[in-house]
């Protein structure tokens, strides 16, 4: 029989750092569900991401940190001064209040660590659970902070990211949610996903996944094998193929660009996706020529110089704007 220990700062560390066992995680689930405790809860956050910083952008961060700028307040009044003494008393009532409400209002927050990547820049990233994420530019993923559901692991990608998911000792699955409604269900393997502009593409390098989609009001599931390239677009079925090199989808983990019979009009979506560059084709015959070839490029600029020196374009830029057109054609920006 377990005897429930006192919810302390030391059990709440190792809670949020994924080593507490499973009874004291069933304890602390309890726990939380009460009001009363969410102030030492939020307290005891804030103090442990202080000491564990992570990469990311968290909006709750400013709003924990006024939270315990309330809490330290002195509340201790001074002789003989009932007015000051019920002033402080009132500003702690207020901050306590504040507290439990934005609880609420930032749970969403609270509740997730996002990872977040600016344009021309990529992230290594560990998750909980000993995963490896390369995240692209211009990219989201989103991880529970806590284990609320011990048999599934689930974070949530927007952009591009490359995944090598440890296989756990529990075998619990991972999922990963791409904003176009596709899931991608696994147990240990490498991948990448794909998720922009109203499109999602998955690749399998290693192991087996499986793929889940909504179609006609059900839920349909493709298994994948090493090799298998599947794309979707809202209310389409899913294409399934083979590609025979699947590792040219990863070759931007390492600076590293392969475009085979890839349109003009598709290299300037890469450059508003991965850099944030607007890249204007005014011939729109131009814009479906398409280039082959392997180039490694470490920002947004090196990509344009090699791209251009490797065939008969030139380019003009304007601040974040781009002009492209032929060697043979004026350039009207």
């Amino acid at each position: 029989m377990h005897t429930q220990p006192p919810i302390t700062q030391e059990l709440l560390f190792r809670y949020f750092a994924g080593t507490s066992t499973a009874f004291e995680k069933q304890w602390i689930n309890q726990w939380i569900q009460q009001e009363e405790h969410l102030e030492f809860f939020f307290l005891c956050l804030d103090r442990y991401e202080s000491a564990h910083p992570q990469f990311q952008t968290d909006a709750s961060q400013a709003f924990i940190r006024h939270q315990k700028r309330c809490l330290e307040q002195d509340t201790t009044p001074p002789p003989a001064v009932e007015s000051k003494s019920l002033s402080r008393i009132w500003m702690l009532v207020a901050c306590v209040s504040f507290l439990l409400i934005g609880g609420y209002l930032f749970k969403d927050h609270l509740l997730y660590k996002s990872y977040r990547t600016g344009y021309g820049e990529t992230a290594h990233l560990t998750l909980s659970d000993g995963s490896k994420v390369i995240l692209n530019a211009n990219s989201t993923l989103r991880e529970p902070r806590f284990a609320w559901m011990d048999t599934l692991r689930q974070v949530y990608l927007t952009g591009e990211a490359n995944f090598s998911v440890v296989h756990t000792p529990d075998h619990k699955k991972l999922v990963v949610q791409t904003s176009q409604g596709m899931q991608v269900v696994v147990l240990g393997t490498e991948f990448t996903v794909y998720d922009r502009h109203q499109a999602a593409r998955v690749v399998l390098h290693k192991g087996k996944i499986e793929l889940r989609y909504v179609q006609d009001k059900g839920v349909k599931k493709i298994m994948m094998s090493p090799g298998d390239l599947v794309t979707t677009t809202p209310n389409e079925k899913p294409q399934v193929k083979r590609d025979e090199t699947p590792d040219k989808y990863t070759a931007w983990t390492r600076d590293r660009f392969v475009f085979e019979q890839t349109s003009l009009q598709e290299i300037a979506q890469l450059f508003a996706d991965n850099y944030g560059l607007t890249v204007e084709i005014q011939d729109p015959q131009l814009a479906q020529e398409t280039i082959s070839g392997s180039f490694t490029a470490h920002n947004g600029k090196e990509l344009l110089e090699l791209l251009i020196e490797a065939s008969s374009l030139q380019f003009t830029q304007i601040n974040n704007h781009i002009f492209i057109t032929t060697t043979n054609k004026p350039l009207r920006p």
